[in-house]
């Protein structure tokens, strides 16, 4: 699915124009009204990076639940530790913007873009609509039961169906966690890849970021499923990214040696907290 834009703020302001007259009816017509645009903090890990929600008044009254999330400029240490560590993408409001896209028109479930603008030089923001009546994946998979058998096959299918089409089209999400997952039981499970901030787009996939991907799935969804669950999701995997994969011993030892690291690193930052 494709949507058409609109450029309003000399260029600094791009919006979906399904909402351009619910931006102007909430009083965002430039790139800084949408920047000054006042929410609930919702997560702010990273100093340069922050999201709130806000909600944008409609016509009739009602209130429709979105998500803002800015980015400011990286502080100079973390642009030398990327050159040194041979890592030069650039991520911020536009780039995920780019991504967001890209996914709507390969048909992947993810957020809806609404608007994104450059305020200032260095500064970025964009506005996304709003998940609603969803559980995360996470949370699924831990409090699934015997009893929900038929739910949790058809979830696994359908997190193959996201990994298998994202990967098919060249992107890596590299943080392809179950908590980016958000999962809608009345669209049958349907699955949203949502945090695409740091999307790599490549015109063929390398191993690096299909084995980190994979790997940090299986670290994530490991403690919840069984090797036949596994190897359900890699059939499925495999059918949609490549059938070549389905017997490469090399990549299937990468993702079992990256996921382990992985495990490893998390049970290193675990014992350090407790001392």
């Amino acid at each position: 699915m494709n949507f058409e834009t609109e450029r309003l703020d000399d260029h600094k302001l791009i919006v979906n124009k399904d909402y351009t007259e619910l931006l102007k009816f909430n009083g965002i017509e430039t790139a800084r009204d949408l920047w000054d645009f006042e929410g609930e903090a919702v997560k702010k890990i990273l100093k340069q990076r922050g999201t709130e929600r806000v909600f944008l008044n409609t016509p009739n009254g009602s209130r429709i639940e979105a998500y803002i999330k800015r980015y400011s400029p990286e502080p100079k240490r973390e642009i030398l530790k990327k050159v040194f560590s041979l890592k030069f993408h650039t991520f911020d409001a536009f780039h995920e913007w780019r991504a967001l896209r890209a996914f709507h028109r390969a048909g992947i479930p993810t957020m809806e873009p609404m608007a994104v603008a450059s305020p200032f030089k260095g500064c970025s923001c964009n506005l996304t609509l709003g998940i609603t009546g969803y559980v995360k994946a996470a949370e699924l998979f831990k409090n699934f039961t015997p009893a929900d058998r038929c739910r949790r096959l058809r979830l696994i299918d359908n997190i193959a169906q996201i990994a298998g089409s994202m990967h098919a089209h060249n992107y890596a999400h590299q943080d392809f966690y179950l908590v980016h997952m958000f999962v809608r039981e009345q669209e049958n499970d349907k699955v949203y890849l949502i945090d695409l901030q740091r999307l790599i787009i490549q015109r063929k996939l390398s191993w690096r970021w299909r084995v980190k991907d994979l790997a940090q799935l299986l670290f994530a969804s490991k403690p919840h499923v069984s090797r036949t669950d596994i190897l359900r999701f890699w059939k499925k995997y495999c059918s949609i990214a490549g059938k070549r994969f389905f017997s490469d011993k090399f990549i299937i030892h990468s993702v079992q040696g990256k996921a382990a690291r992985i495990a490893a690193r998390d049970a290193r930052k675990a014992a350090a907290k407790t001392k």
